[in-house]
């Protein structure tokens, strides 16, 4: 009986599963943030131990990592998991490639909007992504970006704030006072900090305020430019699209969704356009890649 463990190691959290050859569950396990750019080394290799302590040995392991952007740091990740896994064939992945393997067979292209953005596709040579670059640079449409809206309107007019946005606002930063709530955001992670508002933008954007409105409307607007550009570049041309969304935006508010299924529309107004919601979590598809190592053995 061979075992197949999948890593989904995240900048937040950290999951692995373990399962055998007729896809029985031997092991679940879960811990902190293991993305091979921004957490250190030693945090990442403690959460990674935490998470896999008491976890079969196992034949196969596929670690899908954020922060895996080169050939160094897929090197890195090769490293750590031949360490926890002594004896395995391993293999290291990008994390977005385990959100695209969980994906509906006749998926085009996966859609992940969390804190950041990116989209993603299968081609004959490998895995094609765009977007994505981190807060800074890009990570159009992502928990980031509406968040960051939210808070600097409520700055702007805490008075007319909406009661869920100033609750929300308050359970994120203990206080709805400009010092204490700017203090905070640099001084902590803000991109994990402010993609926590973007379930208040949604709620606000459902009640009509403009601000949220404009929000979804400027930023699902830059996702699907994206989209449109990597499907131009990359996607071989046919009369349908069928789009995976992962993340957590998609689950924020359906507004989200219904709009960027527009805006998409718009793109391609010649295909026919369908959005799913990925329903496997992406730690499943780590496993399937995992799988895919016994096949060259």
């Amino acid at each position: 009986m061979s075992v197949f463990v999948g890593l989904d190691c995240g900048g937040s959290s950290s999951r692995v599963l373990a399962v055998d050859d007729v896809g029985n569950v031997l092991f679940q396990g879960q811990s902190g943030a293991a993305n091979l750019v921004s957490t250190p080394d030693t945090r990442l290799r403690r959460n990674l131990q935490h998470a896999t302590r008491g976890c079969s040995q196992a034949n196969f392991v596929c670690g899908c990592f954020a922060g895996l952007v080169n050939a160094e740091t897929r090197i890195k990740g090769e490293d750590i998991l031949r360490q926890m896994f002594p004896g395995s064939s391993v293999r290291a992945e990008p994390d977005y490639t385990a959100a695209f393997y969980s994906s509906p067979e006749d998926t085009d292209i996966c859609v992940i909007a969390g804190t950041g953005s990116l989209v993603c596709s299968r081609s004959p040579s490998g895995m094609e992504k765009s977007g994505g670059r981190g807060y800074v640079l890009g990570d159009q449409g992502s928990g980031f970006h509406y968040g960051r809206d939210a808070l600097v309107f409520f700055l702007d007019n805490p008075s007319s704030a909406s009661v869920s946005l100033r609750q929300a606002v308050i359970e994120l930063f203990g206080s709805d006072q400009e010092g204490a709530i700017v203090s905070a955001v640099y001084t902590s992670g803000p991109p994990q900090m402010l993609a926590r508002l973007a379930k208040a933008l949604g709620q606000d954007a459902k009640a009509g305020e403009p601000y949220a409105l404009q929000s979804i409307e400027r930023n699902g607007s830059a996702l699907a430019d994206v989209v449109y550009r990597h499907v131009t570049r990359f996607v071989k041309p046919k009369r349908t699209l069928t789009v995976s969304l992962a993340g957590g935006i998609w689950k924020a508010a359906p507004i989200f969704k219904d709009r960027f299924q527009e805006q998409l529309s718009e793109r391609f107004p010649e295909h026919l356009v369908t959005l799913n919601r990925l329903i496997k979590p992406p730690l499943y598809g780590a496993v399937e890649l995992a799988k895919e190592l016994s096949l060259g053995n």
